[in-house]
């Protein structure tokens, strides 16, 4: 196992947070999470690892109850293998991280990872509890078991998106939602990015509601996935504004969906995220003018494809942009986040108030910041 050029001295394999307590405690130096892999080009360079915990035997469903809409599953569990539990009820987790189904639980959470169904929430938005192992080995809890849920702090909220570095997740209680009805995908190109844009507007100030709302360059490819009774996606579909629109369903809907994941696995080799406000989306890739890119229309925020390092701070004078992807030689010179001084300061203190002897993923996170983060 290589992990940004560098070799674990070993692996572990944990059944249970109870055996990952007793490994932490009995071990001293760095610890780096594993789970699936998929989001090992995302943060910023690993500095060390002693030794890798791999996550992936943790991998038990460990209470479904489909009547209160929720599910609790162990930090290893893969995506795809969730979604076929939770069809056997009718019922589905709305998220689909570019990476795939093969993505685990705990690495979508930690990496805070979502693909097209931005739309209507990110895994931050049906998470409602954790069980996580902290860096000197204690099993604590955040959240709860229940939708309705008002316990403690939502330390839940801070785990997710922080790669690990905080505590390693081990179990997470998800809300889910009843499955569609019905789904359909409305697929239109414009013929110029004027024209693009224009209709990225009109949409957004007309009463459709799409699940999912991407705009994919340089093709000006606008798509819209529609989820709910019949009769609203039809009505959605009927009421979409004037363009050439094509609509897709069932197999074929699926298939264009996996298209644009490969397209997503395309963006490059350098894959900045964009965050800007709704209204901005256009402004953005016209500013930049990126070989590719693919929007999440409905949220502002652009992946695009950028041609160098140089780029990423002129970028950042203007609008907040995380690294999503780069190569490792990239990744050692540009900050992944980009931190203002005062987000550094902060985050330098939680950092050191959960881990204040820096043994998790060390340099993933805020520790690995530098340069322009403290300016």
């Amino acid at each position: 196992m290589m992990i940004d050029g560098i070799a674990p001295s070993s692996v572990l394999q944990p059944h249970d947070a109870g055996e990952l307590s007793e490994m932490l405690q009995s071990r001293k130096g760095s610890v780096v999470p594993v789970g699936a892999a998929t989001q090992h080009s995302f943060g910023n360079p690993l500095r060390s690892a002693d030794y890798a915990v791999d996550l992936t035997r943790m991998n038990r469903v460990t209470e479904y109850v489909p009547a209160d809409l929720t599910v609790h599953v162990e930090a290893g569990v893969r995506l795809g293998d969730l979604e076929k539990t939770l069809a056997q009820n009718h019922q589905f987790l709305p998220l689909d991280p570019w990476n795939g189904p093969s993505a685990t639980i705990g690495g979508i959470a930690a990496a805070n990872a979502q693909g097209p169904y931005r739309a209507i929430g990110t895994v931050r938005d049906w998470i409602i509890g954790m069980k996580v192992v902290e860096a000197d080995g204690r099993i604590s809890k955040t959240g709860g078991r229940v939708v309705k849920n008002v316990t403690g702090y939502d330390l839940a909220k801070l785990y997710t998106g922080s790669i690990g570095t905080l505590a390693i997740i081990t179990e997470i209680s998800l809300k889910v939602l009843a499955a569609y009805a019905s789904t359909a995908t409305a697929i239109a190109r414009p013929a110029t990015f004027g024209d693009a844009a224009e209709l990225l507007s009109t949409i957004c100030k007309s009463p459709l509601q799409p699940v999912s709302f991407e705009w994919a360059g340089p093709e000006n490819e606008i798509r819209l996935r529609f989820g709910e009774h019949p009769h609203a996606v039809d009505w959605q579909l009927k009421n979409l504004p004037p363009a050439d629109w094509r609509i897709v369903r069932g197999d074929d809907e699926s298939r264009e969906w996996e298209s644009l994941s490969v397209k997503y696995s395309q963006l490059g080799p350098i894959v900045l995220r964009v965050i800007g406000l709704r209204t901005a989306t256009a402004e953005i890739i016209r500013e930049f003018r990126p070989a590719s890119w693919i929007a999440h229309a409905a949220n502002g925020i652009v992946l695009l494809s950028v041609p160098d390092a140089e780029m990423i701070p002129l970028i950042r004078r203007k609008y907040r942009a995380i690294v999503e992807r780069a190569p490792i030689e990239v990744r050692r010179k540009v900050p992944a986040f980009g931190l203002t001084a005062a987000e550094y300061g902060l985050m330098r203190q939680m950092k050191s108030a959960f881990d204040p002897s820096g043994r998790l993923n060390p340099g993933r996170h805020v520790d690995g910041e530098s340069g322009e983060s403290r300016n």
